[in-house]
């Protein structure tokens, strides 16, 4: 995916706010290599590609400069809302560098429907986005979760998954990312069948002592 910017060299409250009501979203640009840049988006190119971008989905960043033009590879790394009109007002590109990793959040995706899950129980995501520290290189779109041999009560951990050489996920090994919850009622059956079926055979074993018992006084 791709978006075009202007480089902007003028600054301040009051230029923000021009650029806002002429339809632009003001943004930056920065990494370890590169200065923070000064940038302008026109407003309807992104909100049209706004539902397809996450930060774990690179970009490739036009820069138009008053005497060149130059495409750049950038993260998306913290988008600014209004909270009364819904409306984009900032956004931080993250410009990477080679060999140095970066802190970014992995989308996870859930596949397949759980045993658990067929049998009464609900499956519970704990973890939408997984926080990682990763080099550019080993940057997934998201993280894949097959959950289809997941039983009532168990979980995926964070211990179970896979990760690209070359990312760290910074969460504990044992944290849940998604389990399946057993519903209070479920759980309460479930115990009541141990019990029914070895209520039984005592009934039946006692009945008999007492047969026995009575066969002895005759």
């Amino acid at each position: 995916m791709q978006l075009s910017a202007n480089v902007r060299t003028e600054h301040g409250k009051r230029v923000v706010r021009r650029l806002r009501n002429k339809g632009y979203i003001p943004a930056v640009v920065y990494g370890p290599e590169t200065e923070p840049l000064s940038i302008v988006l026109d407003r309807l190119e992104v909100e049209r590609a706004f539902h397809k971008i996450s930060e774990a989905l690179p970009l490739k960043l036009e820069l138009k400069c008053a005497d060149r033009v130059e495409v750049i590879d950038v993260f998306v790394k913290k988008v600014q809302v209004d909270k009364v009109t819904d409306q984009i007002v900032h956004i931080d590109f993250y410009r990477p560098a080679k060999g140095h990793a970066m802190k970014i959040n992995i989308p996870v995706r859930i596949v397949g429907k759980a045993e658990g899950v067929e049998k009464g129980g609900i499956l519970e995501v704990i973890h939408n986005e997984l926080p990682v520290e990763t080099l550019p290189s080993a940057v997934v779109e998201y993280i894949e979760i097959d959950v289809t041999k997941l039983g009532l009560g168990e979980s995926v951990h964070v211990k179970d998954l896979k990760f690209p050489e070359g990312m760290k996920v910074l969460l504990h090994p044992e944290e849940a990312i998604v389990t399946v919850v057993v519903p209070r009622g479920l759980a309460v059956e479930e115990e009541l069948k141990p019990a029914e079926t070895t209520a039984e055979p005592e009934v039946i074993k006692k009945g008999k002592k007492e047969e026995e018992e009575a066969e002895e006084e005759k």
